[in-house]
């Protein structure tokens, strides 16, 4: 790392000396009367700033990979991402590309396709910082409309849904992935009850949790509304499938909603009808660039466009 403090020098100026430097170092080396060439290969280096051994690869890869300094100090080249720039909990405005998004009802097994406005959600709170200079954010508010999902189709389908349904909360200049709230990396669809996965809490309840404050699911209107988590769970009781989606209820507490059940053994089917909000997670480009505000605040929230 080269950093220099309480002295202003161009970055034109750097360029121009940090090569003359390396070359001192590495280059041919003549004494008088004689003439003795080292090759910087030769010579070995030890350090656990970088993972070469000889000078002239160790110098090539700190020259290049210069990383961030200390308060205070100074830095050449040392390129600043997003994450360098917004603390957790930070407010960031930034508005979906599509204004809505249509669900089929093959996905819910509702009885008919679904209409849900994504445009409205455009205030975002930072809750992971990644070592890529990327940014984890997750919407402020939940979706003031309800997605329905209805027996046996809608739980095979439920986390493929909520894929598909966040997806549409992506704005194509600044996020590289998306998840619903509670994804834990399982399957999107099963072919039947005992092939979907049980999914117990993961570490992103208690991060949202501890980042926020709290769960509480509010729409922009300020209403309270519970929200799906995209996990689901089954299990047998009285030779009954017995079918449930995770949830976080109004009041920020984790439930469970029964959507369908199933005798074994014979042809007896019971499904029940859930619905409940959306809250998405989206993962920010590392080069986003912050337009304007300081984040602090609703009303201050960094700006993107």
């Amino acid at each position: 790392m080269i950093c220099m403090k309480g002295l202003e020098i161009s970055m034109k100026r750097i360029k121009q000396i940090l090569p003359i430097i390396i070359a001192f170092i590495i280059g041919i080396s003549t004494t008088v009367g004689a003439v003795t060439v080292f090759n910087s290969k030769d010579i070995t280096y030890s350090s656990d700033k970088t993972t070469k051994t000889n000078v002239k690869d160790s110098l090539d890869e700190l020259y290049t990979n210069l990383g961030k300094c200390p308060n205070g100090m100074w830095c050449y080249n040392s390129p600043m991402t997003i994450a360098d720039k917004v603390e957790l909990g930070d407010y960031i405005r930034m508005t979906p590309t599509s204004a809505s998004y249509t669900i089929s009802k093959n996905l819910t097994g509702y009885e008919s396709d679904q209409v849900i406005n994504t445009s409205e959600l455009d205030l975002w709170r930072v809750i992971r910082k990644n070592a890529d200079g990327t940014v984890e954010v997750v919407s402020e508010y939940v979706s003031s409309e309800e997605v329905t999902f209805y027996g046996k189709t809608g739980f095979l389908n439920y986390v493929a849904a909520l894929h598909y349904i966040t997806d549409a909360y992506k704005n194509k200049n600044y996020v590289e992935n998306v998840r619903h709230f509670g994804w834990n990396g399982q399957p999107s669809t099963c072919e039947n009850i005992s092939s979907c996965p049980n999914i117990d809490k993961n570490g992103e309840y208690e991060l949202v949790n501890k980042v926020l404050g709290n769960l509480n699911g509010i729409t922009k209107k300020g209403e309270k509304k519970s929200y799906f988590v995209a996990q689901r769970k089954w299990h047998i009781y009285n030779d009954h499938y017995w079918c449930y989606f995770e949830q976080i209820s109004n009041e920020g507490k984790w439930k469970e909603g029964l959507v369908y059940y199933e005798k074994i053994s014979e042809e007896a089917k019971v499904s029940e009808e859930i619905s409940a909000s959306i809250r998405p997670i989206l993962v920010l480009s590392s080069k986003v660039e912050i337009k304007s505000g300081d984040g602090k605040s609703k009303e201050t929230a960094y700006n993107l466009e």
